[in-house]
């Protein structure tokens, strides 16, 4: 082995070249269907991640945020199991107990404003739900202008694209929303909310953000965001926070929006870590916009499956637990100040960190993508976003000695880049 520590195991013959397996599944889809991160998975278990081969990583991804509650989670597996025992494996949008039972629980645990929730399969149908009644709201108050950021990611589909990035982001399709407006990210803490640059204050319909920016973790400034939120409500504009990679516990309490102070959305859509498995999302909401069109198509054909509620249902019980809460507390305070002191490193330009969520800024792309190479040769998994940027965002059963562990390849590797 070139590497056998407790958490991480590499062989001496290890290589992201020439992997059989992923050359055969590249063979069979388009190239933009590709991971560009020849890393083939095998099995997954809590906080480590392995090929093949018996390779094992310390994974600081999730899977894109998705195993909150770690990798096979046995509470969680025990639930699918159950309810495949129970031959209940698809039922359409008809009524189901552990239906009930999830959208009960998910209610629960969230803020009493939010009283109705619409279930969908990925966050790109959640957001696309959320865009879709914002705008039958719009139309039904006389306002106009939905607000978002540039460089937001909303997913992938054309009213993702449409709200997402720039205002050129859908142009594959020929197709244009003129009452999507764009506000440039407010990346230094700095910068204030200025409604000068704003359309016309009663013709705002909603402000659609990301909780964070999702390829660097930025962060709104507070004071930004509470301007925002002030003017959101004196405008009788609704407030939409996309929720999918901060949402349950990612960033400490169990939406990453409350980070920010005493705000009261209107809508959030949430996804990924709300089953820690299998695919489920929603959009939350106040009841006065569940009802703003009651010929509103909302769901789907796999919305709501059995399944996939039950793996919910089990994340949300185990994720909420006392103890659960009790040691993430613990483990972010460790996790915010071991990534914190990477700053201090020479080729680390900034770092963002809240909760168990970080983005170490570089100078550039080839340099974070080296970066991320070279910690996955030593047996850590950040996530690559072949930008200027590394995402760190373990499952939140990470444990302290992990922790201090993968900081400390990714140190070496920093340093090893740099010429130290």
């Amino acid at each position: 082995m070139k590497i056998n520590t407790k958490y991480r195991q590499i062989r001496k013959d290890f290589s992201l070249e020439n992997n059989e397996l992923y050359e055969k599944i590249s063979e069979l889809e388009p190239i933009p269907a590709v991971n560009p991160i020849s890393l083939t998975w095998d099995k997954a278990i809590d906080f480590s991640v392995y090929d093949e081969q018996g390779n094992k990583w310390i994974d600081l991804t999730s899977g894109i945020f998705v195993a909150n509650a770690g990798h096979s989670n046995p509470f969680i597996k025990e639930a699918i199991k159950k309810q495949l025992d129970s031959d209940l494996m698809f039922s359409y949008n008809y009524p189901t107990a552990i239906k009930y039972k999830f959208i009960s629980k998910l209610l629960e645990i969230s803020p009493k404003y939010f009283s109705k929730v619409v279930l969908l399969n990925s966050g790109s149908e959640a957001v696309d739900g959320a865009y879709k009644l914002i705008k039958l709201w719009a139309k039904k108050n006389n306002k106009k202008y939905i607000i978002t950021f540039t460089g937001s990611y909303h997913g992938r589909g054309l009213s993702n694209d449409l709200i997402g990035v720039n205002k050129s982001n859908a142009q594959w399709a020929n197709v244009s929303d003129d009452d999507v407006y764009f506000l440039d990210f407010p990346y230094e803490d700095f910068v204030q909310f200025d409604e000068s640059k704003l359309p016309p204050k009663d013709q705002i319909a909603a402000f659609f953000l990301e909780t964070f920016q999702g390829w660097g973790a930025w962060f709104y400034p507070e004071k930004f965001i509470g301007d925002l939120y002030k003017f959101a409500k004196e405008a009788g504009a609704l407030v939409c926070f996309d929720e999918m990679q901060s949402g349950f516990y990612r960033m400490g309490p169990v939406y990453g929006y409350m980070t920010y102070g005493d705000l009261e959305p209107d809508l959030i859509c949430v996804g990924k870590g709300i089953s820690s498995s299998l695919p489920i999302s929603a959009v939350l909401m106040r009841k006065e916009l569940a009802d703003v069109d009651e010929n509103t198509d909302l769901h789907g054909t796999h919305s709501g499956n059995p399944i996939c509620c039950a793996a919910g249902l089990a994340n949300l019980e185990f994720l909420s637990s006392e103890e659960q809460s009790v040691k993430r507390q613990e483990t972010i305070q460790i996790f915010e100040k071991e990534i914190g002191n990477l700053a201090d490193l020479s080729l680390v330009k900034l770092v963002n960190v809240k909760g168990l969520i970080a983005g170490i800024i570089f100078e550039n792309a080839d340099i974070a993508t080296e970066i991320v190479k070279k910690c996955i040769y030593n047996g850590v998994l950040p996530v690559c976003t072949f930008k200027k940027s590394i995402k760190i965002a373990p499952p939140l059963t990470i444990t302290a000695e992990a922790i201090r562990e993968a900081v400390m390849v990714i140190t070496e590797a920093i340093l090893s880049s740099a010429g130290n």
